[in-house]
């Protein structure tokens, strides 16, 4: 991610697409995951139900993405609490 503004615009989409996903299948777990930024790439976050294919993704926080909560709640916590401290800001 280049400036934590599309971090943010990321964080966001992932929600409003978690929403429709959670909503279809409401028994269904979901977690952030985000990949750490390195010299050869850029980081990024991805909301999944299980763990993401490409094994370099980790997971940004133990609890899962709050089910009762709209997109704008989950939002709000995941940006103060988490997001700030993940290494997915290019250099």
């Amino acid at each position: 991610m280049k400036t934590e503004a599309d971090l943010q615009d990321r964080l966001k989409a992932g929600l409003k697409q978690w929403q429709v996903k959670q909503g279809q299948n409401p028994y269904d777990d979901y977690y952030l995951y985000y990949l750490e930024t390195t010299p050869e790439h850029d980081g990024g976050i991805i909301i999944c139900k299980e763990a993401p294919v490409n094994t370099d993704y980790k997971l940004a926080m133990a609890e899962r993405i709050n089910k009762g909560a709209t997109v704008d709640q989950n939002f709000n916590r995941i940006r103060s609490g988490v997001l700030r401290t993940l290494p997915v800001l290019s250099y």
